[in-house]
């Protein structure tokens, strides 16, 4: 996590030095001994597809903001830890930050949720970022998966593998699976792929004791 880079986006968007207390609050909830994914090393990954892609898309405090607090609530097996985690941020940035942006931000961390197809640029490129990982090399893609199976307490390794599948392919089948022309240019290919060989390895079944 990054204070000084959190102060600086707080600071800019209206805040003040309430912003130590929001930043600590914030990282207690990502350095939470259950996380495995959704973790502080999340967060750095996708500020930092964020800043690849600034140069194209250009900067956005709506969704940088977004991105520190898409999974500021993360319960394992929840369907609603996108809402909750819009509404930690409202409570945190009520009577600071305006009620315009506290409403624009939320709206795009709803939209992380992955179950429609992201409306609106600002929701689009924040999902790209959140969904950039899948484009990895198939190692550190492959290690991303074996940290969500393990912070998947509530299922067993089958259950983990139609859910996680079932997503997946989901996306899959959509046209495309990033909503920029920018993260279709540079990762469509390489994260179709890598579905396509976790979604076979499901069918065989995965040794999840293996790092």
């Amino acid at each position: 996590m990054q204070p000084d880079r959190f102060r600086g986006l707080w600071s800019r968007v209206g805040g003040g030095r309430e912003s130590a207390r929001v930043f600590e609050a914030l990282s207690r909830h990502y350095d939470d001994a259950s996380r495995h994914y959704h973790d502080a090393g999340h967060i750095a990954v996708c500020l930092a597809a964020y800043d690849e892609a600034v140069p194209v898309l250009g900067a956005d405090d709506a969704v940088e903001m977004a991105l520190w607090f898409h999974d500021a609530i993360f319960v394992a097996g929840a369907r609603d830890n996108e809402a909750r985690s819009a509404d930690w941020f409202a409570s945190m940035a009520s009577g600071y930050l305006s009620a315009t942006f506290i409403a624009e931000v939320g709206t795009v961390i709803l939209a992380t949720d992955h179950r429609e197809s992201p409306q609106g640029f600002q929701a689009q490129f924040a999902v790209d970022v959140d969904l950039w990982g899948l484009s990895q090399p198939w190692g550190a893609f492959f290690a991303d998966t074996h940290d969500l199976r393990f912070e998947a307490t509530h299922a067993n390794d089958e259950a983990f593998a139609r859910g996680q599948g079932g997503f997946l392919r989901a996306l899959a089948n959509r046209p495309y699976i990033y909503s920029t022309a920018y993260f279709q240019g540079l990762f469509e290919n390489a994260a179709r792929q890598n579905i396509e060989r976790l979604l076979a390895l499901f069918e065989t079944g995965v040794d999840w004791s293996q790092p």
